[in-house]
């Protein structure tokens, strides 16, 4: 009795083994990625076949990109600690409380639009092919994400679905 034990254990042991040894030679290139700088665009390169030129002027692209990204988030968190300030204080929507909040409904939009000139700009970039299957991408990623996300929930309700959170509108 004490032989089969052994065997099961050994067998499981191996087995072992064997599916840690598999996992890590399959997933050493995704490792070695994953330890770049910036790993999404050693992704866009491998993904893409993009050459050395088309990646060095990807990223200086995307180097550029990312202050102004980090300042419209700046601005939204602003507009949004501005809105709670004001609330905590109000018993009735003020003027103030208004000029935020129309301030606030115009981010997502601005965001939205630097974000699609900045696809755009990487996919021209790219040999044409390749852009338009990186928009093609893109579009399913972000934009048609939410569309596709809202007519799925509209599909399911036999009325047509047209309330909102503020959580929807917030990036």
């Amino acid at each position: 009795m004490k032989k089969v034990g052994l065997i099961l254990f050994a067998g499981l042991l191996l087995c072992t083994a064997a599916f840690s040894g598999f996992y890590y030679l399959g997933t050493v290139s995704y490792r070695t990625m994953m330890r770049e700088p910036q790993p999404e665009l050693v992704w866009l390169k491998k993904e893409f076949n993009l050459s050395d030129t088309e990646y060095s002027r990807i990223s200086k692209l995307h180097e550029a990109y990312l202050p102004q990204c980090a300042k419209r988030c700046a601005r939204i968190s602003e507009l949004n600690r501005q809105l709670e300030q004001l609330l905590a204080r109000a018993s009735v929507v003020t003027p103030e409380i208004q000029n935020v909040l129309a301030q606030r409904a115009t981010m997502p939009a601005d965001c939205e639009a630097e974000m699609l000139n900045h696809f755009l700009q990487v996919s021209r970039m790219m040999p044409a092919e390749q852009g338009q299957r990186y928009l093609q991408w893109v579009e399913e990623q972000t934009f048609l994400a939410g569309q596709a996300m809202e007519q799925r929930h509209q599909s399911t309700n036999s009325l047509p679905h047209h309330s909102h959170s503020m959580a929807d509108h917030q990036m």
